[in-house]
């Protein structure tokens, strides 16, 4: 299957497959999800916490638990959303309550959250309109969505050689294949659908067109130690820097 030829259910239903799949091994899998990391993540959740108006958390693309292990003791309540069952239910004791659902229709209430997080999921999705809708009708007034860790297209564009050599060095398809024969490389591509990086104006312009004050950010931090060390957490201009960091804030009044 070309990628052009495929619907958002196909993205949607790979994305699935692919974490049941390696539900279980998951963070091992991925390698990435150090101290150091979850303890980035726990400060910037803190910051955010300051932010939202009260302590209901929203965590889409949930995955194994990450963003509501480190949002533990900020947020009362923190409820994981994802695809993959499996996956929640290797993470299920991150969370107050987990919910298999599609960040394209939440099956929740108007106004239900004070905060909604995204941490590495814009990659995965199809499209971006829907996610930014049904945050912000979940999103009570002055509501916070914070999305982070999903590749910068313009970074991509600017740097695409070295990435290429990156990733035939690393050869994350290989390794997710080795785990589990459900991952093909029509699975793997479909659910990394924005594996060039995420166009971080079309997501900008869509919060903002939502009603959004957005404030956005790229950086490297939470890559590996050697990126750690020699970028730290400091901020680069778009295109200088792979990570896209967005905290966009809704309105209090209509």
């Amino acid at each position: 299957m070309r990628p052009h030829e495929a619907t958002s259910e196909q993205v949607r239903e790979a994305n699935r497959r692919f974490y049941d799949a390696v539900a279980e091994r998951y963070e091992e899998l991925d390698g990435r999800r150090s101290p150091a990391l979850a303890a980035w993540l726990r400060a910037r959740l803190a910051e955010l916490r300051q932010r939202a108006p009260g302590g209901r958390l929203l965590d889409i693309g949930a995955g194994s638990g990450l963003v509501a292990r480190c949002a533990e003791g900020l947020f009362d309540v923190r409820v994981g959303l994802d695809v993959s069952a499996r996956v929640l239910a290797a993470g299920r004791s991150a969370y107050g309550l987990a919910v298999v659902g599609d960040a394209a229709r939440l099956p929740f209430a108007d106004a239900s959250f004070d905060a909604v997080a995204c941490f590495a999921v814009l990659h995965h999705l199809y499209a971006f309109d829907a996610l930014v809708a049904e945050a912000a009708r979940v999103l009570a007034p002055g509501g916070v969505f914070y999305s982070d860790h999903d590749l910068d297209a313009a970074f991509y564009r600017r740097f695409r050689p070295l990435l290429a050599v990156h990733r035939w060095l690393h050869n994350a398809r290989a390794k997710y294949r080795r785990a589990s024969r459900e991952v093909t490389d029509e699975v793997y591509d479909l659910a990394e659908w924005h594996g060039r990086g995420v166009d971080s104006a079309e997501v900008i312009r869509l919060l903002r067109e939502a009603g959004f004050a957005v404030e956005t950010r790229f950086h490297w931090f939470g890559l590996g130690r050697t990126t750690d060390r020699l970028f730290g957490d400091k901020g680069r201009r778009r295109g200088w820097a792979p990570l896209l960091s967005v905290v966009a804030t809704k309105p209090r009044q209509p």
